[in-house]
């Protein structure tokens, strides 16, 4: 930057590198919303296969499809299922009620993959594949708890507020709030805690069920 800087008259050098770093930071801005677009419509993709597995008619009816806008009802056909996302939590905030739903996998908790284990069964004793699901750690857990916003015909992630607003943020005493995590997403046992403490209606759709 020292020789961009000091390159020309009138500070031609300054200019350019920053509007240099300006385009460069835009450029990944676009490339961050494509990925983040590809991976949001495949995402979209496999929760509708996992509902056309159980209502195939669906399919042919328009209930599903590209041009078709998902709905989070939709999340308890793909969390209720042995794949990844059956290991996932998902909590939607409704802006237009002020009520949350919630839904949790059927694996929620538990390590994945599972791991394969050989067990004798029957009289002849031979060996069947069976699945282990073990539990897995905190860290694990917020990574697989998503949090949406739901605002009247679009979903979009809710995600922690800013470290600098969060710390201006004084509780009852006039004292910075230190019950603030801000280093972690919250897990799903974090936001049913919170949505108790702070008596908000949600209701929980169990996979386990």
């Amino acid at each position: 930057f020292r020789n961009a800087t000091t390159n020309g008259e009138g500070g031609n050098g300054t200019n350019a590198t920053a509007k240099s770093i300006e385009m460069s930071i835009l450029m990944l801005r676009d490339e961050e919303m494509k990925v983040t677009q590809k991976l949001a419509l495949q995402l979209k993709r496999a929760i509708e296969a996992a509902v056309v597995l159980v209502h195939p008619d669906w399919a042919s009816t328009g209930a599903v499809g590209e041009e078709i806008q998902a709905f989070s009802d939709f999340l308890v056909y793909a969390l209720d299922s042995d794949s990844v996302l059956g290991h996932w939590a998902v909590a939607v905030f409704d802006e237009a009620s002020g009520f949350v739903d919630v839904y949790r996998g059927r694996h929620y908790g538990k390590i994945y993959p599972p791991i394969k284990v050989k067990r004798r069964s029957g009289e002849n004793g031979k060996r069947r594949m069976k699945w282990k699901y073990k539990d897995c750690d905190e860290a694990t857990k917020r990574a697989t708890t998503l949090t949406l916003r739901y605002i009247p015909g679009h979903y979009q992630p809710l995600l922690p507020e800013l470290t600098k607003i969060a710390e201006k943020r004084l509780d009852k005493n006039g004292r910075r709030s230190r019950s603030i995590k801000l280093d972690t997403r919250p897990s799903l046992e974090d936001i049913l805690s919170a949505l108790e403490k702070w008596k908000v209606l949600y209701v929980v759709t169990d996979g386990r069920a």
